[in-house]
């Protein structure tokens, strides 16, 4: 039984979840004091902003934090993906692979609190076709 659904799918969100990393990367990066220095000079140009240096501070070290939590459950999404792709490859084991679909689903997008619905969506729906889809039934031979 050719198992290409649920191949394709695991694979788009294997390349979905490795983009969440980069945003992630991203987040991380936008925490340091150059971006901090950024920000401070377009509030110092801007009066109409109520914001203070602390507000600022207090932003940058929350989009840090969240920065690292999307790299985590990205990196945790590629790893049970790929999993989960090597073991419906050839229809070796399609309960394990559905196991690993779908709990990265639900690792990928409770840890990245939202951001990581693509990916995770992907694996929910690879998952439940890995453990709904059944082999067709073997002809009996005539006699």
């Amino acid at each position: 039984m050719k198992r290409t659904g649920e191949l394709v799918l695991g694979i788009i969100g294997i390349i979905s979840s490795a983009l969440m990393s980069l945003f992630g990367m991203v987040l991380i990066w936008a925490k340091s004091d150059e971006v901090k220095s950024i920000m401070e000079e377009g509030m110092a140009a801007d009066p109409d902003l109520d914001l203070s240096p602390g507000d600022i501070n207090m932003l940058m070290e929350g989009l840090g934090s969240y920065g690292w939590a999307v790299v985590i459950a990205s990196i945790i999404g590629i790893v049970l993906g790929l999993i989960g792709v090597i073991s419906i490859k050839g229809n070796k084991k399609p309960k394990l692979a559905g196991w690993m679909f779908i709990i990265g689903a639900l690792l990928t997008g409770i840890i990245s609190i939202g951001l990581g619905f693509v990916p995770a969506l992907l694996y929910l729906i690879a998952g439940i076709m890995a453990f709904v889809r059944k082999a067709p039934p073997e002809p009996e031979p005539p006699y």
